[in-house]
């Protein structure tokens, strides 16, 4: 159960919060959950141009391969706000952060196991696995 945060520039249009939104998305879907993902996206304070993007994703421990997944979110991120913002990965930052199963409720009930919900990683095309 992601529970995704993505701060963006407030110039952006409603179109490009938007498309944010639904990449953002996709990008969880391919790296950490298929389902029970929660995204919201905000206008912060920038200034007019700057493609500043945060990126917060609260979600339960124990999936595996938690740095590389971190490290795909990253670069699967960066594309959509590179398309959407003209983000580049000095303007971009993700943090990943894990609760307990306990600690969180969905539609009135405990999350359903991880094996459910966890997508096998795949690894981008041209860049290594890391360790």
């Amino acid at each position: 159960m992601p529970i995704v945060r993505a701060d963006v520039p407030a110039w952006a249009t409603e179109e490009q919060l938007a498309a944010t939104k639904g990449e953002l998305r996709r990008c969880i879907e391919r790296t950490w959950a298929r389902d029970h993902i929660w995204i919201a996206v905000r206008p912060m304070y920038t200034e007019r141009g700057d493609p500043t993007v945060i990126l917060t994703v609260d979600l339960r421990d124990g999936r595996g391969q938690e740095k590389n997944r971190t490290q795909a979110l990253f670069d699967e991120a960066l594309g959509a706000c590179n398309r959407i913002f003209g983000t580049t990965d000095d303007k971009l930052i993700v943090l990943v952060r894990k609760f307990k199963r306990e600690e969180c409720v969905s539609g009135g009930s405990e999350l359903p196991p991880l094996e459910e919900l966890t997508p096998p990683l795949r690894h981008p095309k041209g860049r290594k696995q890391l360790a």
